[in-house]
């Protein structure tokens, strides 16, 4: 049976310098190039098919939902295998990064902010996350 859709294509992500943050994500994460120009970066993880799509905007935008418990989530996380070794690189390079946390449901994580202040999820799914075996089959070190 064929498949309607297959992944997510694109991420887009608000900014209100599309160069200097293309600079910046390209720089921090290592993205390669797909397209720059004035209104739209689009950058992709090395081997990787989902685009990052920096779009540029006037003034910044929510890049967080609030939970129905109460906290900030944000609409988009990076995958972490080792979340002491990405927070420690993070934090070596200027980023503003937040503490990691580690959660009841198997997971540890820690947010950064990206030169327009938008918030980007790290994660890291441990053994006892539901989710762990579903990463660990696309896990390339």
């Amino acid at each position: 049976m064929k498949k309607i859709v297959s992944k997510v294509s694109g991420i887009f992500i608000p900014v209100t310098d599309t160069r200097r943050s293309a600079d910046w994500y390209i720089r921090v994460f290592g993205l390669e190039i797909i397209e720059i120009d004035e209104c739209c970066a689009g950058l992709a993880f090395p081997g990787e098919a989902t685009s990052i799509n920096l779009w540029k905007v006037n003034r910044p935008q929510p890049t967080q939902f609030e939970s129905s418990g109460g906290f900030l989530v944000p609409y988009y996380n990076f995958e972490s295998f080792d979340i002491e070794y990405s927070h420690a690189s993070l934090k070596e390079q200027g980023v503003e990064v937040q503490p990691i946390v580690n959660d009841t449901e198997g997971v540890r994580h820690f947010d950064c902010l990206d030169p327009d202040g938008n918030v980007i999820g790290i994660v890291e799914e441990l053994p006892g996350s539901a989710y762990y075996p579903h990463k660990q089959k696309y896990r390339r070190d």
